[in-house]
């Protein structure tokens, strides 16, 4: 009898181990299923009142309505709660939280998404990309000695004099530190700026003034927020509205004429917004079109890693989906909605990118909407990856950690795929072909229509997870050192909330039997 109960008690706290050797979120989606169209409108809901509440700045400032990219959770409130990298990604992520709301506001009618939108986001974006010239200078600049050459010779991102169209890296009144020098403890920023404390002592590592860098990169997260919220406004038979429309067309001329003068005339997606909200039909033009299939839009990370690479070559998987929804905006922007090319490409880059985290993924399934960590790198060499998640290679002998921004953006590009497949069916069959014809053999999760449902509304689910454990969501799960004795799961990160709120979006319209590209047409 004891050795019955003995048995008993070691299988079960064996099962337990097996059960729990990974936290509870990664299998909520298995234990749950995907969430009710309901269910993700109270999801996205929640979120985004978080993300309101705890990341947005709403003091009567120059910057009232910004949103700060990372908050120091157990620091919020105080001093060094509000965190900006000096060329990371407040002003990027702001942009995707504004679109963000637009995707709500037009899945949900819910007025609140609006109000923050129009209340407090587009103003702030507004005025710095028709007003920067009378607000950024690079008359006065702080960095460090060894630094005061960063950008010199970059035209892409150095600040020229003062110009319309610019937004800088960061632009704040004192009340966020950066991330460089608190790490470091060095009271000198450690890229070109205007700081207000600049000789004067500055223990608190504060950011008082504006960035002197910009990139082509912010340009495209800046277009897609113009774009949504031109289509919000622009039809509204509100003068208010109107008004901000207007705005909405001028800054993006701005925008355009910014990059031309900083290198990059023709960066698709800044010339769709350009284009189509200022009716220049000659700008759409000069849009790729999408009007037939053509090889080279199915070549992407996946064929690179997979079947495209030279002997030895280093090839990372992606950290970012940015690149499917420029590809998103700028084609429904040309085409005043979806062609089949197009929503054929979104659901090829859907399925076939994820499949390189599957592979790195070699002892146990990926939990859906989860993929790796934006400041850590994994690469595929000779078409498989240099090392597997069961070696622990990762930070701190653990696995290459998951972050918040590919594995949410995949699924709001997920979301397009299904609303299409309505259209035609047979696309996502033709998917699973194309994939298994690029790595000549058989594909896991060959139902790639099913894959895309449960990447999405199981991938909600897991973050659902994330956010009741967390009680945030963080900017990466496993992390190494952000700074000393700091990893990047203890910050908050804004984008995450953004992306995984376009994403509920886009189930909401697929679950209702809705297409996005709608407001376009």
């Amino acid at each position: 009898m004891l050795r019955s109960c003995l048995a008993a008690v070691y299988l079960a706290t064996t099962l337990y181990a097996q059960t729990s050797a990974e936290p509870a979120w990664t299998r909520a989606a298995d234990e749950r299923g995907p969430m009710t169209a309901d269910e993700a409108r109270a999801f996205m809901k929640r979120l985004a009142q978080h993300a309101v509440e705890h990341h947005m700045k709403k003091a009567d400032s120059p910057q009232r309505g910004m949103m700060y990219e990372y908050v120091w959770w157990k620091k919020q409130g105080q001093p060094g709660g509000f965190i900006q990298g000096e060329a990371l990604d407040t002003m990027h992520d702001g942009s995707w939280f504004a679109c963000a709301m637009a995707n709500a506001h037009r899945a949900t009618g819910d007025a609140y998404y609006k109000e923050v939108l129009v209340k407090w986001q587009l103003p702030f974006y507004l005025k710095m990309l028709n007003e920067s010239d009378t607000l950024f200078d690079n008359k006065q600049v702080d960095v460090r000695d060894e630094a005061k050459d960063t950008w010199k010779n970059a035209k892409e991102w150095l600040l020229q004099g003062s110009e319309k169209g610019f937004v800088p890296y960061w632009w704040d009144d004192g009340e966020s530190v950066s991330l460089e020098m608190l790490g470091k403890k060095s009271e000198r920023p450690f890229f070109p700026c205007t700081n207000a404390f600049a000789g004067q002592p500055n223990p608190e590592f504060r950011l008082k003034g504006w960035s002197h860098g910009s990139s082509n990169h912010l340009a495209q997260d800046l277009a897609i927020l113009l774009i949504q919220s031109w289509l919000l406004l622009h039809e509204s038979p509100d003068k208010a509205d109107q008004d901000l429309a207007a705005a909405c067309a001028l800054a993006a001329k701005n925008l355009q004429e910014c990059r031309a003068r900083h290198g990059s005339p023709n960066i698709p997606v800044v010339l769709a917004a350009c284009g189509l909200l200022n009716g220049d039909e000659s700008m759409l033009k000069r849009l790729e079109s999408w009007d037939e299939t053509q090889p080279v839009h199915f070549k992407n990370a996946f064929t690179k890693a997979v079947s495209e690479f030279k002997p030895g070559q280093k090839l990372a998987i992606p950290a970012f989906a940015d690149d499917a929804m420029y590809t998103y905006y700028t084609g429904v922007s040309k085409h005043r909605g979806i062609t089949w090319p197009l929503a054929t490409k979104l659901a090829f880059d859907a399925f076939s990118i994820p499949l390189l985290w599957q592979a790195y993924s070699d002892d146990g399934p990926v939990p859906p909407g989860v993929n790796r960590f934006d400041l850590t790198s994994i690469n595929f060499i000779d078409g498989r990856p240099e090392h597997v998640r069961s070696q622990r290679k990762g930070p701190r002998g653990g696995p290459i950690p998951i972050g918040s921004r590919f594995g949410p953006q995949n699924m709001a590009v997920c979301g397009w795929a299904l609303q299409a497949a309505f259209i035609d069916p047979n696309m996502t069959a033709t998917v699973a072909k194309m994939v298994e014809e690029t790595s000549g053999k058989p594909i896991p999760n060959a139902d790639v229509k099913k894959w895309l449902e449960r990447e999405l509304g199981g991938g909600l689910r897991t973050w659902e997870a994330v956010f009741n454990e967390y009680g945030y969501i963080p900017t990466g799960i496993g992390c190494q050192s952000a700074m000393p004795g700091v990893v990047w799961d203890e910050f908050s990160d804004n984008g995450g909330y953004a992306h995984l709120i376009s994403a509920a979006a886009q189930w909401i319209q697929y679950k209702e039997g809705k297409a996005d590209w709608s407001a376009w047409e």
